[in-house]
């Protein structure tokens, strides 16, 4: 069965960190989604657990359940509902919404698909069941709900109680067809935090400013110069000196080691990530700029 590479392609390319901090925090909240879109399948089936409905489906507890992320196979609760049938017996009745999360490629499109719906409400129809369970269409309805759900929540997050001191800001690749720009912020301890997310691409300057718009709205700052981590692109750098025009932007060194050797030889690409590993390491202005001139000489 194919692994479940959504995972994989939200980093992109190793070392960039956007990515990997973006890929981290969607992995971590996998579980909590499946558990909601099943919660949701079990009441479009049996009415609300306070209010449970009187016809053919009813709870019938929880059990143990296992389901397949990023390459490992991960327990979670699942719950149970039962069927009456015409004969007087009942019979047990299998949620989809467990089935296609135990699927990785049926996870990965389900998990893209509640993305998209997060941030876009045209994405989001009525939810309702068939007579014999939930339609494919109605659990793909059930997957934008809770999608919507989440992305909700973390745009209503408070950000003005943080002491943030930099912005990472880059364009990664969710599937062949979808990209999105990620905003990181980090804290005064070093912690990076998802802040906002949007689909499109990082050459939009008004992508760009919704993003930067919506987390000043919740309150971020800086209380000193900010320092901001950009893939290069001119729609980000002005969007983001907008709202913070004494930024300190540097330019990510990743996307200026991919950037050049797609210009060079393979033989040339050890010694250009041998330069670019130096550069990244080394402490102080002046041992940089001795890197940078050494990569200079290189490049001509």
């Amino acid at each position: 069965m194919k692994d479940f590479s959504l995972f994989g392609s939200l980093g992109q390319a190793s070392g960039n960190e956007v990515g990997e901090v973006f890929r981290s925090f969607i992995r971590s909240h996998v579980r909590s989604l499946i558990c909601g879109v099943m919660a949701e399948e079990v009441a479009v089936l049996c009415g609300p657990k306070h209010q449970p409905a009187s016809g053919e489906y009813f709870r019938s507890g929880n059990s143990p359940g296992r389901i397949r992320i990023g390459g490992h196979r991960e327990t979670l609760i699942r719950p149970r509902v039962r069927r009456r049938t015409s004969g007087g017996t009942t019979e047990e009745v299998s949620l989809s919404t467990y089935e296609g999360a135990s699927d990785p490629g049926q996870l990965e499109a389900s998990i893209l698909a509640a993305l998209k719906a997060g941030v876009s409400s045209r994405e989001i129809a009525d939810v309702a069941g068939d007579s014999h369970g939930t339609s494919r269409s109605s659990v793909s309805r059930l997957w934008k709900e809770v999608g919507q759900k989440f992305v909700n929540e973390l745009r209503n997050g408070d950000l003005s109680q943080t002491d943030w001191v930099a912005l990472m800001i880059d364009g990664i690749v969710l599937s062949k067809d979808e990209t999105g720009i990620v905003v990181i912020g980090i804290d005064a301890t070093g912690t990076k935090h998802v802040l906002d997310f949007e689909l499109g691409s990082s050459e939009n300057k008004a992508v760009c400013a919704d993003l930067l718009r919506r987390i000043t709205a919740r309150g971020f700052s800086c209380q000193r110069r900010l320092f901001a981590v950009l893939d290069g692109s001119d729609a980000l750098r002005n969007a983001l000196l907008e709202f913070f025009s004494d930024a300190v932007i540097q330019r990510c060194l990743v996307h200026k080691e991919r950037n050049i050797r797609a210009k060079l030889s393979k033989r040339h690409w050890g010694e250009l990530a041998r330069l670019f590993k130096r550069l990244r390491s080394v402490q102080g202005a002046i041992a940089a700029l001795e890197v940078v001139r050494e990569l200079e000489v290189f490049l001509k």
